[in-house]
């Protein structure tokens, strides 16, 4: 069954595949964690952990 619907989420679908593929061809995305975000996220966790157990929490 081809109803509007159907066929404005399947237009819908396309587009958003292209946008993707748009962005996957570039070599930076924008937005992306680095090695220091993942580096600052762990050490932040670990802080976390830490104090915790130190204030027995």
């Amino acid at each position: 069954m081809n109803t509007m619907q159907d066929k404005e989420c399947a237009a819908d679908l396309e587009q958003r595949i292209r946008c993707y593929e748009e962005l996957e061809a570039q070599a930076h995305w924008p937005g992306a964690m680095g090695v220091a975000d993942y580096l600052a996220a762990l050490l932040l966790t670990v802080g976390l952990v830490v104090v915790c157990y130190v204030w027995g929490v």
